[in-house]
């Protein structure tokens, strides 16, 4: 199928007038370096940093390193914080509150973040701010964390997983953490008494075992990926379901680390949860080159294998963001070395788009290119405007503005997709969505194609959830195609009945922004709590 084709669902390509492939635009600065991010409001990005001397300062003069950062103005608002972010994790909780937890201690002056907790609560005034380490003893760490990965389960609480017990740049066993817990902890626990649990897969993945990816399945049990080695586990018997086969190729987690992404769920495929791990490196070396090749693999399969393909360039560090149309953006990243400070070089300034309807060997698009390197902690989202938010890189231990190779950078980029820049009408929600939608509910939607001149209405709705983003970790990010009816047209105003993911496996509880979609083109989302 030719590059920038259209399809409908029965696969036949709808041809529009030449595509472009996207343009980068630069449209703020960050005060300080973008290393984690995280969609708080649809309006607010939370921008968190490691304890360093960034430009932004708070009013006792002291450099920054956590802001809040407006979409619609491109300004920052700076935050305190007292515990160190760095290399910490994140997830969200049914009804929003995003959660940082762990980080790790640098000669700077900030407080310990290895066991640190801290809750956000969402607003759009300007007024909220961090709460550290809150007294309820529900949510205190039980040991130390750096490099943690944090997932929505379906239960709405946290799955806690891995991490080191110090700040290094490789893991070993003396510094492993190889346990998992859960928060907020079990009703009736008390802290002193809980323990995190043991898990022997976070030993078998030494060394590359660090930010592990965790996604939640159909039959209520978990994935998790580390360095070349994947399970099938379950939480509440603390049990391994299956072992799955190593992806071919070298280690694709940190420090050699590759871009991973839970392809978008459709119903019609019987909402086949199918993994798609792109890219890393091949040693531990500075002039180690980047893995060109890319796995995918269909855990509805009885006998799942790796089905292995090659990105049109090798990439290490890369993020893979679902865009509004379930295409996956891969961008960022470089092509020798390894994460860590000045480890990184040559970096990858194309992205590229992965069709995972695409026959194989035909999945790939380069698009236009940054001019801006965005290697080591870098960091990307897509926004409820169907535009991509790109910041960060640093490959410096401390801000370097000049006399290295990489300069820290705060600059942030807009890009826009080619779906944005069609000759085809953007279409509108008109109707009022709820704001909190509960698993199968069917809600009435009214939207307005604007336009039938050039092409049939073939309209589709798509449910995402952003996650918390940092180390090309896009912690509970997914997307789900959604069932609809049309039940009245009036011009170009056609109203739908929508029906929301049938249970929370498919689509954990937490923040969601629903987009409508017209022939490939999407619409604002609307952000709603789903539980």
């Amino acid at each position: 199928m030719a590059a920038g084709a259209l399809t409908t669902d029965n696969g036949k390509p709808k041809p529009i007038p030449s595509q472009p492939k996207g343009s980068f635009k630069v449209v703020g600065e960050t005060g300080v370096a973008a290393q984690h991010i995280a969609l708080v409001t649809p309006t607010k990005m939370l921008i968190i940093d490691k304890a360093e001397a960034n430009p932004a300062k708070l009013p006792s003069g002291t450099s920054a390193y956590n802001v809040e950062y407006d979409l619609v103005k491109n300004q920052y608002r700076v935050l305190e914080v007292k515990t160190n972010t760095f290399c910490s994790g994140g997830g969200f909780l049914p009804n929003g509150t995003m959660i940082s937890a762990g980080g790790a201690e640098l000669p700077f002056a900030t407080e310990s973040g290895f066991q640190s907790l801290r809750m956000w609560n969402p607003c759009n005034d300007g007024s909220c701010g961090w709460i550290e380490n809150p007294a309820d003893p529900a949510w205190t760490m039980t040991g130390n964390r750096w490099y943690v990965s944090i997932t929505t389960l379906p239960s709405g609480e946290l799955f806690v997983l891995g991490g080191s017990n110090e700040s290094l740049a490789i893991n070993r066993m003396a510094t492993n953490n190889p346990t998992w817990e859960i928060y907020p902890k079990p009703a009736g626990v008390k802290a002193a008494d809980y323990k995190p649990t043991f898990m022997q897969f976070m030993v078998d993945a030494l060394p590359n075992n660090l930010y592990p990816n965790v996604y939640s399945l159909p039959d209520g049990n978990i994935y998790i990926f580390a360095n070349q080695k994947s399970i099938i586990f379950n939480v509440e018997r603390n049990e391994v379901i299956k072992r799955l086969p190593d992806i071919p190729g070298g280690p694709r987690s940190y420090p050699l680390t590759g871009s991973h992404v839970l392809l978008p769920l459709d119903p019609a495929k019987n909402y086949a949860h199918e993994i798609l791990v792109c890219g890393g490196s091949e040693a531990q070396l500075q002039r180690a080159k980047a893995l060109q090749s890319c796995g995918r693999i269909n855990l509805n399969d009885p006998d799942p294998q790796w089905e292995m393909e090659e990105m049109p360039t090798p990439r290490l560090m890369g993020d893979a963001v679902i865009l509004a149309d379930g295409k996956i953006m891969l961008l960022n990243g470089c092509m020798t070395g390894y994460a860590g400070f000045r480890h990184g070089n040559d970096p990858v300034f194309t992205p590229v788009v992965y069709d995972p309807a695409a026959p194989l060997g035909s999945r790939f698009t380069e698009w236009e290119p940054s001019n801006i390197a965005r290697m080591y902690h870098s960091v990307a989202l897509l926004l409820p405007d169907g535009t991509v938010f790109v910041a960060g890189s640093n490959e410096n231990s401390e801000v370097r503005l000049k006399d290295v190779p990489f300069p820290t950078e705060y600059r942030v980029e807009s890009f826009t997709p080619p779906y944005l820049t069609t000759d085809l009408a953007r279409p509108e929600i008109l109707s009022k969505i709820p704001e909190k939608v509960t698993y199968a509910q069917k809600i009435q939607v009214i939207i307005d194609v604007k336009d039938k001149s050039k092409y049939e209405p073939d309209v589709t709705f798509m449910l995402g959830k952003k996650g918390f983003v940092t180390h090309s970790t896009h912690m509970s990010q997914r997307m789900i195609k959604l069932v609809s009816t049309q039940t009245r047209v009036e011009g170009t105003k056609i109203t739908y009945e929508v029906a929301m993911p049938p249970n929370a496996n498919l689509m954990p509880p937490g923040p969601h922004y629903i987009h409508v979609l017209n022939n490939g083109v999407p619409s604002l989302a609307f952000h709603l709590l789903l539980n």
